[in-house]
């Protein structure tokens, strides 16, 4: 797909729901070479599948949204079944950009994060993680445009301050995801952050000497399961549902 053609959102949007009820090896045959690789970096994986195999967006750290011309960050995130493969919950929290501690703090609120800047439409594609097949047999369930509109804002913004004010008081490497309810900081790095040499787990606080973890925002699983209740009425909980959109 040739990014720069798309001319807006809808177009967009018609494009990615020819993905939904698709296998990853459909989208890409790429995905077979890693089958037999941990599934711990399955939804890296897939989202790779879709920036690359897809959208032709090559790896990046850009502070922009992929979609820079239409303002669209595209993401991924697994649901699962439960024990009886009676219904569907979300699998795992979704990690987004990294945040610069020296920079962030002068922020008044979340409107001008950088967070907001990078993710303030996301592009979301939910596949189906299943134990029972491998991870290029996983099926992408559902496919939807989420804007972090004035609602959203002011449900995170208490969670965003509360990570200002760490910061602010020199705290930030004692930032806890237990602290927040729906949008907090997760650990972004392969380093180990309780080795005193391990230079790439940390990254310099404005008001403190001691360096903070390397750390990326991250929306918890119970905030997109209300994404996903909001966008589906709750019925993409259950399985064999054909009528969504």
């Amino acid at each position: 797909m040739e990014i720069d053609k798309i001319k807006n959102i809808n177009e967009l949007l018609k494009r990615a729901l020819t993905l939904r009820g698709k296998t990853l090896s459909e989208i890409t045959n790429t995905i077979k070479k890693s089958d037999d690789v941990s599934r711990v970096v399955t939804k890296g994986d897939v989202g790779y599948v879709l920036e690359q195999g897809f959208f032709g967006i090559e790896k990046n750290s850009y502070a922009k949204p992929d979609i820079e011309t239409l303002d669209v960050e595209i993401k991924t995130f697994p649901i699962k079944y439960n024990q009886s493969r009676t219904k569907f919950s979300v699998k795992e929290a979704l990690s987004l950009n990294i945040i610069n501690y020296e920079k962030e703090y002068k922020n008044k609120s979340l409107k001008e994060s950088s967070l907001f800047e990078k993710s303030k439409k996301i592009l979301f594609f939910v596949y189906l993680h299943d134990k029972n097949k491998d991870r290029s047999e996983y099926i992408i369930k559902f496919v939807f445009l989420w804007t972090m509109d004035s609602n959203v804002l002011n449900e995170l913004e208490p969670d965003y301050q509360l990570i200002l004010n760490k910061i602010k008081e020199g705290k930030a490497h004692e930032i806890h995801q237990t602290d927040h309810k729906f949008l907090t900081l997760c650990p972004k790095h392969s380093g180990k952050f309780i080795d005193s040499e391990c230079k790439k787990s940390k990254r310099i606080q404005p008001f403190s000497k001691i360096p903070a973890e390397v750390r990326a925002f991250r929306l918890k699983t119970k905030y997109l399961s209300l994404i996903l209740d909001r966008q589906y009425d709750e019925s993409w909980k259950t399985p064999n549902q054909t009528y969504l959109v």
